[in-house]
């Protein structure tokens, strides 16, 4: 591979979508976290599958979600790990090329895992992640409506 510009600007945008997913999970937590030790928490907590688990527990604690309410954001949630765990395929490795194919090599404890790198692949993911995000907002905005009507009309 001799430029790689156009892959390069992919992974940006992708980058971009997840940082913007992982804010917006933060944001919720922050809302929704009734005291000052919880938001503190949730701020001091580093690692993006941690932040997913305590905004569920967080919205699981508040009377004012609805079962169906939670459902939605578990399935967000869910949708969300799939996506940030390709996404740390492709930033948490290596890139190289095996018999011709680019590929983002990944090496967890106990396994190696490799994933086709083309621009294609790495605009998906970037979608996936702005189609999450805008889920996460849709369902924040239906939810803080009743969580903080003062704010949200």
């Amino acid at each position: 591979m001799t430029d790689s510009t156009e892959l390069e600007a992919a992974l940006g945008r992708m980058v971009y979508w997840a940082a913007a997913l992982e804010m917006s999970m933060r944001f919720v937590g922050e809302m929704l976290a009734p005291t000052g030790d919880e938001k503190d928490a949730l701020a001091d907590t580093k690692m993006t599958g941690r932040v997913l688990s305590a905004v569920v527990g967080i919205a699981s604690d508040r009377s004012e979600i609805t079962p169906k309410e939670l459902d939605e954001l578990k399935e967000i949630v869910k949708d969300a790990r799939s996506s940030l765990e390709i996404r740390n395929d492709y930033i948490h490795g290596a890139w190289g090329e095996v018999d011709g194919v680019l590929l983002a090599m990944n090496r967890r404890p106990g396994t190696f895992r490799t994933r086709p790198l083309a621009v294609a692949d790495l605009e998906a993911l970037a979608t996936e992640l702005q189609g999450l995000v805008n889920r996460t907002t849709d369902w924040s905005l239906a939810v803080f409506r009743k969580t903080h009507p003062q704010v949200f009309r």
